[in-house]
């Protein structure tokens, strides 16, 4: 499936932003800084699309714009931290 085919449909797109909203409770999911209008919020794909080609609801979280921009397409730093934590446990490290 494409990036944009599962949000691609105007009505989807805006239950999928109404169910962020409320699930990360109308704050940024980085800095916490209060939604005012649904219009403040972008959506963000937290495991980067370019790593999990998902954009399912459990892949996305609802981001001020500074701190979409400032994430980027990186990892956000407590999931690299998890990964490299558990890499010996996965037979990862040399």
């Amino acid at each position: 499936m494409s990036k944009r085919g599962f949000l691609r449909n105007t009505e989807t797109r805006k239950r999928i932003r109404a169910y962020i909203l409320e699930r990360d409770g109308w704050q940024c999911h980085y800095c916490r800084r209060p939604f005012v209008e649904e219009s403040d919020m972008t959506l963000d794909h937290y495991i980067p699309w370019s790593i999990w080609r998902q954009s399912r609801p459990r892949n996305l979280v609802g981001a001020c714009y500074p701190c979409n921009q400032a994430k980027a397409d990186a990892l956000p730093l407590t999931f690299a931290w998890l990964l490299l934590r558990n890499a010996p446990a996965l037979g990862l490290a040399a």
